[in-house]
């Protein structure tokens, strides 16, 4: 896969509506590798196709495909044992009975002080939001609304999830989590079409990914102590959603 393939699907969103990457599978092929559909090889025997034709891609998203077990493995590294659109009963069964106490009425009723913390905090995040996009409008500058977006989802996610405040929205560009995602996620994509380069960790971008994982996982880790500093042996505090999905 190509180092600038995001960019270039941020170009064909824009010129074709959505476009969906997928691998080429016995039981559509006929449908979907067409003349002038987009695919490029990764080896022998696999292929990635980019597809943006309505029909192709209403087939696509509205049935469930099963992922190779290679897919697991490739996104292992960030994701563990966790939960995608599972087609794996037995496993589906056993994730869930791993996701249900962190779903559970107790949990999400601790996380209603949170949330009302966070709609506070959140009145002054969509201050800021508003504020860019005036400063932008009056100065006509260009504002990357996804980076925005993301920003206030971190900020979100932080005070929910693991009790903190990332500050995500103030620091912008340089909030760390989001650098590290910036550096996880394109390797990723790589890795979950060849898994053994995250198992044999040869290139200095799929090293990268490894210690960048090593450091989101430790943030986290720190984050929940953080927010345990206060307390007390008779106290028993409900579980913040990240320690149990931690497990």
């Amino acid at each position: 896969m190509a180092d600038d393939i995001h960019e270039k699907w941020r170009r064909w969103h824009v010129q074709y509506g959505s476009v969906f990457q997928t691998v080429s599978n016995p039981r559509f092929r006929d449908v979907m590798i067409e003349p002038d559909r987009a695919w490029k090889w990764n080896g022998p025997w696999d292929r990635t196709i980019y597809v943006g034709e309505p029909s192709i891609v209403a087939k696509i998203a509205n049935q469930n495909w099963p992922k190779a077990p290679a897919q697991y493995e490739g996104f292992k590294p960030l994701s563990g044992n966790a939960l995608f659109a599972q087609m794996d009963q037995s496993r589906w069964h056993q994730q869930r009975k791993a996701l249900a106490p962190a779903f559970g009425p107790a949990v999400v009723n601790a996380q209603f002080s949170s949330l009302k913390k966070y709609l506070t905090i959140s009145v002054d995040r969509l201050q800021q939001y508003v504020g860019l996009l005036d400063k932008a409008a009056v100065t006509k500058q260009v504002i990357d609304l996804s980076l925005v977006n993301v920003l206030l989802t971190l900020d979100f996610v932080g005070e929910v999830a693991f009790g903190i405040d990332l500050h995500a929205m103030e620091q912008g560009e340089n909030c760390r989590v989001m650098q590290i995602f910036q550096t996880v996620l394109p390797e990723l994509m790589k890795c979950g079409l060849f898994p053994l380069r995250a198992k044999v960790p040869l290139l200095k971008s799929t090293r990268d990914m490894h210690a960048a994982i090593a450091e989101l996982r430790s943030m986290a880790n720190h984050a929940v102590q953080k927010c345990r500093e206060n307390d007390t042996p008779d106290s028993k505090p409900g579980k913040k959603i990240f320690e149990i999905l931690a497990k």
